[in-house]
């Protein structure tokens, strides 16, 4: 269809409209983050189920996340924005009902991969309605307004969702979305119009959809199936390794496809390879403490749900906020002066956590802790993304996007499944502490030596 016998995309309530779009998009981050303070309460609610086969309600969502957000992407393209944001929000309500009616964990990680395939379709759709039918003069608010609402509904998750757990059980992790899901039903179609792309893009390659998705759920195993297993058993091993020679395949199918699911091309330019593979590393590290410290002061710490998610919230809050403020200025200075402090701050801050916290709670010294965490991520994870897309031309910006939201999802299961590796199977809180913390100061690290050749500046082209 071209551009001209596209039907126009019409806004007319433009206040509205954007509500009901970051409402949407606001799904995938409380939906990702309130299972921190859900996990420890689903443990007690299926008490004869074992952490690594509970972990999986918590992987199964990135997994699926990472092999399905650059489909969804190119099909609401084809299809319509609004008619797949409609389809994902109805599948987000569909997988809700499941998951707060699910008997069994088996049933929960399956409503968890549904709600995954839907996030996928409504963050992809959301987005590209958002582009499409905003009036110009009103853009920079609007991107500034989502930015924003990223950070902060992942920061509303675990205080939001610690209060549902005390007052009314688990299930209401996934009875908080059906309010939300109904309100965007009902908004979208008053308020916008179709809108499709004036290119008929194709499908990308569904078989490295499955191989990432392989690739991930084979490495995650490895770890969560460390502690029964042992970490130098063959299993173990086996399954890390051959999750890598399968990424290892989807790479050489990527860089041969005609239409590959990553354009790994992309990674000839130097700051696209040198982004993504810190931002790979530094995502795992940024996960597995979220994820782990929140076990932590639940399971060890004896915190209430509603206790420990104000108290990680500052982490997401924070980092949503200051993420704002310097995608303003970075795209003038360049993005690797704030990087490189940010990775600094991050660290240093982590090491001091791990000086001062024990055995015995310290709620001041986590919560000041987790701000600065927070700030230090805000400076660090835009600059990131940015830096992904800044050589890359605006035709290919879609494509770089791919790219790094594809790592992130991936990043995301990898440091969720050490964070809760290491916090379940610890015999004590500082042993506890002591494996998380040394996983989150050498991965975040390890990221530094991409991240210190980032150079995005104006005046002087990356090489």
């Amino acid at each position: 269809m071209t551009a001209a016998a596209a039907p126009q995309p019409i806004t007319r309530h433009p206040a509205v409209g954007l509500t009901a779009l970051i409402t949407a998009a606001s799904l995938t981050g409380i939906g990702l983050s309130i299972m921190t303070v859900g996990y420890p309460a689903l443990g007690e609610a299926f008490p004869g189920t074992s952490d690594p086969t509970l972990s999986w309600v918590t992987n199964i969502f990135t997994i699926v996340g990472a092999a399905t957000l650059v489909p969804a992407g190119a099909l609401a393209d084809r299809v319509g924005r609004r008619r797949m944001l409609l389809f994902g929000t109805s599948l987000f309500l569909a997988g809700s009902v499941v998951g707060g009616l699910a008997p069994s964990v088996g049933v929960l990680i399956g409503a968890r991969a549904v709600l995954a395939v839907a996030s996928s379709v409504i963050n992809t759709a959301a987005v590209a309605l958002l582009l499409a039918t905003m009036p110009a003069n009103r853009m920079p608010l609007a991107i500034g307004i989502w930015a924003v609402a990223g950070g902060t509904s992942s920061a509303i998750g675990p205080p939001v969702g610690g209060l549902m757990i005390e007052w009314q059980g688990w299930e209401w992790m996934f009875w908080l979305n059906v309010p939300f899901c109904l309100f965007v039903l009902v908004a979208v179609p008053l308020v916008y119009g179709e809108s499709r792309s004036a290119e008929d893009r194709a499908l990308p390659d569904p078989v490295g959809g499955v191989l990432v998705a392989a690739a991930t759920a084979l490495v995650t195993l490895g770890i969560v199936q460390s502690d029964p297993w042992g970490w130098l058993d063959w299993k173990v091993t086996g399954s890390i390794i051959g999750g890598l020679a399968v990424f290892g395949v989807f790479v050489q199918r990527s860089l041969y496809h005609p239409n590959p699911l990553v354009e790994l091309r992309m990674f000839r330019i130097p700051n696209v390879r040198r982004s993504n593979l810190a931002m790979l590393i530094f995502a795992s590290s940024w996960f597995g403490m979220f994820f782990g410290f929140t076990v932590i002061i639940i399971r060890s710490w004896g915190w209430t749900p509603i206790e420990g998610g104000f108290a990680i919230a500052p982490l997401a809050l924070f980092a949503g906020l200051v993420g704002v403020l310097i995608g303003r200025i970075a795209h003038r200075t360049g993005h690797r002066m704030f990087i490189l402090p940010g990775t600094a701050i991050y660290v240093g801050t982590t090491m001091a956590l791990w000086v001062v916290l024990g055995e015995e709670p310290n709620v001041v010294a986590f919560v000041i802790g987790m701000a600065v965490i927070g700030v230090a991520t805000g400076m660090v994870f835009p600059s990131l993304i940015a830096a992904a897309v800044h050589d890359v031309p605006p035709h290919q910006h879609s494509l770089a996007t791919g790219i790094n939201f594809t790592a992130q999802r991936v990043s995301t299961t990898i440091g969720v499944a050490l964070g809760l590796t290491f916090a379940t199977t610890a015999a004590s809180a500082s042993e506890a502490i002591d494996l998380l913390m040394g996983m989150v100061v050498v991965t975040a690290l390890l990221s530094l030596p991409f991240s210190a050749r980032i150079d995005t500046r104006h005046r002087q082209a990356s090489s």
